[in-house]
């Protein structure tokens, strides 16, 4: 038995020493036989046209950045230590690849998964400058090569340079230079401070997930920029103290600059595909530079309608059951968002997220206000589920607001919450589920709004707002489909019969189109009031009209941020309009 063992043993190390010289070997053959190719003619990419649904008509394009280059010996010691400390502490003393790093990305690469960060500068460098953006594991391998090769052949010095030279920051920016100008105006890396070099360190390792105009984006930020922060302590580069001062706040951006294919309502379309498209796997020089055709979900009719109607004001000779003077235009300093969604499949058909992007970036159509009387359908969903017993609420007048607040009291708020959330609502925080209304916290976008009502008339089922369609590659083959795509298949939001009757609860009739076709609609119009210091003052102004094709909501609201209060009169009477006039429907008396 012991003899037994003993052999076994034996075998195995045989074994274990074959498998590790067999490695060894493979590994220098590899080496020997790979060659380090030509620098990328990435500098000559090609531009990605994003056009309207139909594939044709325009809507803008990204393209590659000016990249000003820097020698490394006029880019500070900080603003080096910053890359370093972010993306490889032990760049200096490595052999330029990463063994983790790699065998990780073998394993995500068989499973199928998205590759995660993990390799070294000189592998990030190789990946840029002589290799394609493909994910597979022959690509790996000849980065594993490459990579070796590089740190063996190249000065680390000359390596660092290059990298800092060619690496996308975000914003359009490739290079230190034009981050460094992009972010915070400044036109040479010398004059980055410690927390200027410590950002842009930290929006290079993913400019999508840290992109500071996404108001989600914060604490991400925040959190990698301290790590980078800690990693410039580690490599003696700053103090504890300067440590502890620099990570109390982030330094402060300039105001990006855009092109002008962002300028007007249209820079609001490109920025919500730019940001989808990241969410997929298309950004940086992949996006800019791929020569893709990217094919969006917003229908150019419909935007073009959209657009005139949110700049109307008041639509011209419509008219309503009140006096003209209380809805003669809107004043300055009130902004609009409207989202239109095509029920059962999600698309984002038309949006005007406002006036000018290139003077703010703040979009209307997918920044969240309190909802308000907008979430009594789901009061009603919530009480047509709940079978258990009949429920019968005193009238109150004209308003059926009590009728819903006695309601979400009896059908307890959690399932009125519930209700919402699985139509398209934003999670509602635990303490207002109980309040009057669902309370003051929640909140909804336009987009929000638009896509959960979409369920009325969508058979009871979601399915996720998106603007992108599809993405080709320059010769037309297909990269990415939405109709393919595993998130957005829809999802039951409750059953057929329960959305069918709530749409006829919610109110139902007929209207006629400018085009003469009639059309079955379901409307609700509310304000959303606030109690101010001189009683309730509304700070935003709703109305959501749905077809079987379009599900539209519009908000009204005022100030820079939102924050200010609506005229106490005939502010409501403003979303319906702009409805209207994009609908081409009349208005009813008494809206």
């Amino acid at each position: 038995m012991r003899r037994r063992i003993v052999r076994m043993a034996g075998w195995c190390l045989g074994l274990c020493f074959v498998v590790v010289i067999g490695t060894v070997a493979a590994f220098f053959v590899g080496y020997a036989r790979t060659t380090i190719p030509d620098p990328n003619t990435k500098f000559e990419a090609n531009t990605t046209i994003v056009t309207y649904a139909d594939g044709r008509t325009e809507i803008g394009s990204f393209y590659e950045q000016n990249r000003k280059s820097v020698p490394l010996e006029e880019i500070p010691r900080h603003v080096q230590d910053a890359v370093i400390a972010a993306e490889d502490r032990s760049f200096w003393t490595n052999a330029g690849v990463s063994l983790p790093g790699m065998a990780r990305a073998a394993l995500a690469i068989a499973r199928g998964k998205q590759l995660q960060g993990g390799s070294t500068i000189t592998q990030q460098y190789v990946k840029i400058m002589y290799l394609t953006q493909e994910r597979t594991m022959s690509r790996k391998l000849d980065e594993l090569f490459i990579a070796t090769k590089i740190g063996r052949t190249q000065d680390k010095r000359t390596i660092l340079g290059n990298y800092l030279n060619t690496i996308y920051f975000g914003e359009g920016a490739y290079g230190i230079r034009a981050a460094g100008q992009a972010y915070f105006g400044v036109d040479h890396p010398r004059d980055l401070t410690v927390p200027q070099a410590a950002y842009l360190a930290t929006v290079l390792n993913n400019p999508t997930k840290f992109d500071a105009d996404d108001p989600d984006a914060g604490p991400l930020i925040l959190g990698r920029y301290r790590y980078v922060l800690d990693g410039m302590t580690e490599l003696s580069t700053i103090t504890a103290r300067d440590n502890a001062v620099y990570r109390e706040a982030l330094p402060p951006l300039r105001k990006k600059p855009k092109g002008n294919r962002y300028a007007g309502p249209t820079g609001f379309l490109l920025d919500l595909a730019r940001r989808e498209l990241g969410k997929y796997g298309f950004e940086g020089d992949r996006l800019s530079g791929g020569g893709l055709r990217v094919i969006t979900t917003f229908d150019a009719t419909l935007q073009a309608r959209a657009v005139a109607a949110v700049g109307a004001g008041r639509p011209q000779g419509v008219q309503v059951g009140r006096p003209p003077g209380m809805a003669v235009g809107r004043p300055p300093g009130v902004q609009v968002g409207l989202a239109s969604i095509r029920p059962g499949t999600g698309e984002v058909a038309a949006l005007v997220g406002g006036n000018d992007f290139l003077e703010s970036q703040r979009n209307w159509a997918t920044l969240k206000a309190p909802p308000g009387q907008l979430l009594r359908p789901f009061a009603i969903t919530a009480g047509l589920t709940d079978r258990s017993r009949p429920f019968d609420v005193p009238s109150s007048g004209n308003s059926v607001n009590k009728a819903f607040f006695r309601l979400v009291d009896a059908r307890r708020g959690h399932l009125v919450s519930t209700a919402a959330e699985n139509a398209g609502v934003p999670p509602i925080p635990p303490a207002d589920r109980a309040a009057p209304g669902l309370g003051p916290d929640a909140l909804a976008s336009p987009v929000d709004l638009a896509t959960a009502y979409s369920t009325f008339v969508a058979d009871g089922r979601r399915v996720p707002a998106h603007v992108i369609k599809e993405v080709r590659d320059s010769r037309g083959k297909v990269l990415w489909s939405a109709a393919k795509h595993p998130g957005l298949k829809p999802v039951r939001a409750f059953p057929s019969e329960i959305a069918q009757l709530t749409g006829k609860v919610v109110g139902e009739g007929r209207a006629t189109t400018a085009t003469g076709l009639s059309i079955e609609k379901r409307r609700l119009n509310a304000k959303c009031r606030c109690r101010a210091q001189k009683g309730l003052q509304p700070l935003a102004s709703w109305y959501v009209g749905f077809t079987p094709e379009l599900s539209t909501a519009v908000v009204y609201r005022a100030g820079s941020q939102g924050e200010s209060a609506l005229p106490a009169k005939g502010a409501d009477q403003w979303p319906v309009l702009t409805w209207a006039a994009y609908a081409g429907a009349p208005v009813p008396a008494g809206r």
